[in-house]
């Protein structure tokens, strides 16, 4: 039962990040969001805090982001945030 989806992180200097997951967890001005395939269209809030992405080889990885706004679409996951840490590796 497990899809794909698309995700990226933009900040007002451009993608900071993007790739494919299973599933990822957002922070929100309401609390974390679990987002996998075929999620339900959305727009909510992103509060500052960590972005936490399932890959598909099954590795966790963490982005710090700050405040803005997370679309859901399509299996299309964007976040648009003020500012945010690049990932290591």
């Amino acid at each position: 039962m497990s899809g794909r989806f698309t995700w990226s992180v933009a900040t007002p200097d451009g993608t900071v990040a993007a790739g494919e997951s299973e599933f990822l967890v957002v922070p929100t001005t309401g609390g974390e969001l679990g987002v996998m395939a075929d999620h339900a269209p959305l727009v909510a809030c992103v509060a500052p805090g960590e972005l936490r992405v399932t890959n598909p080889d099954a590795t966790v990885r963490a982005i710090s982001v700050g405040s803005g706004v997370v679309e859901i679409r399509d299996n299309e996951v964007r976040l648009l945030v003020s500012q945010a840490v690049k990932p290591a590796g």
